[in-house]
């Protein structure tokens, strides 16, 4: 036998489904989550592997961990709500070549895939709000017509639920977040004078109820809330507040300028603060000056003119997206419902902050969104 007649015993023996599962995790480790649901498909090992919380364990030991976007998407108002899970590839061109165009990046930039539903009777649906804690998802929350104690829990490594400790009221659109491990929620109740917050020790699982003194004079109507400096702070229609966990009391932070008057959203990113208003500004925090400015550049300006993906919003969310800003938003100019979806990248360049659109796109349409959380 000559070695021509070897080639293919040898090639056989040396490929890639012969080698065993920890070199196989090894690599896949080093590749992005972007492929997994694709790779998923080639065979059931490699979907156990890819579902296997010890990949996920490899990950953060070389330090290829990369966060996701999660999205709660409803269609109708008949139809329950479904979460899908977003990915963006990484696109090194000019994303918005001219102002006339009808598009900003081509169609298959992103890939958005459906997660298993929590429950086998979809009226039980978590509906509303989210926050990520660690790789774990925790859904908080009913509707105004279903107001609901119930927590859901989406373990985003193998894209499994599981029940929560239920909360010790019934709430509808709820404002969830994370501070010293511990979710703080604050919303509607029947009984908003006494259960209008409360907190879940996520180490043994329990919620309590939680003072909010200082409150009255808090509009609770009307506001974007988020953690900063281990502040839970509320950014309302005239003030901006703080409320210190420690203290269990409200108080007033500043007098808003009257054109931050509508800001949508706003997160923290490296420490500073940036907001979105529904004029279709992107602003941040210069804390020595005391004001909010305006984040520049030309990616911005032109998607603000752009009649197809227009900035000024409905609604909007902001996000930390692993360093990067991430921006969901529903244009006002556009029929029907159409959500759009950008990632942009910061530069402080002495005393202004620039902003460069690295993706964008429209990742959904006839339907709204409901809450969207990064994991990891």
């Amino acid at each position: 036998m000559n070695r021509d007649d070897e080639q293919p015993q040898n090639l056989q023996s040396h490929s890639f489904s012969s080698l065993p599962d920890e070199i196989i995790e090894n690599i896949l480790a080093r590749v992005s989550r972007y492929n997994y649901p694709s790779l998923s498909l080639v065979s059931k090992r490699f979907h156990s592997l890819l579902s296997s919380p010890q990949l996920y364990m490899t990950r953060s030991h070389i330090r290829t961990t990369e966060p996701c976007l999660y999205l709660c998407l409803k269609h109708s108002i008949d139809q329950p709500p479904r979460w899908y899970s977003l990915w963006m590839k990484s696109v090194g061109e000019t994303l918005i070549e001219h102002e006339e165009d009808n598009h900003v990046l081509p169609r298959d930039d992103y890939s958005l895939f459906p997660v298993p539903s929590s429950s086998s009777n979809p009226l039980r649906e978590p509906y509303y709000t989210s926050v990520a804690v660690g790789s774990e998802l925790y859904v908080i929350g009913g509707s105004y017509k279903a107001p609901s104690s119930a927590v859901r829990i989406l373990d985003c490594r193998t894209h499994t639920w599981r029940d929560g400790p239920s909360m010790l009221v019934a709430r509808w659109h709820v404002n969830v977040f994370l501070l010293d491990e511990k979710i703080y929620v604050m919303s509607h109740s029947r009984n908003e004078a006494l259960d209008w917050i409360e907190v879940l020790d996520i180490k043994t699982q329990t919620w309590r109820h939680v003072r909010s003194h200082g409150a009255d004079e808090f509009d609770r109507n009307g506001f974007v809330i988020n953690v900063f400096e281990g502040k839970i702070c509320a950014i309302a229609s005239k003030k901006s507040y703080a409320y210190d966990p420690l203290e269990s009391r409200w108080e007033v932070v500043e007098e808003l300028p009257q054109y931050l008057k509508f800001i949508r959203a706003w997160c923290v990113i490296e420490d500073v603060k940036y907001c979105f208003t529904n004029s279709g500004d992107c602003k941040w925090y210069d804390s020595k000056a005391g004001d909010w400015i305006d984040v520049k550049g030309s990616d911005l300006k032109l998607m603000h003119r752009h009649r197809t993906c227009s900035l000024a919003c409905r609604r909007a969310e902001m996000h930390n997206l692993g360093g990067k800003l991430l921006v969901m938003w529903t244009p006002v100019s556009l029929p029907g419902s159409r959500i759009w979806c950008a990632k942009m990248a910061l530069e402080k360049r002495g005393s202004e902050v620039w902003g460069k659109i690295e993706w964008a796109n429209s990742v959904s349409q006839s339907c709204w969104f409901s809450s969207c959380v990064v994991s990891i």
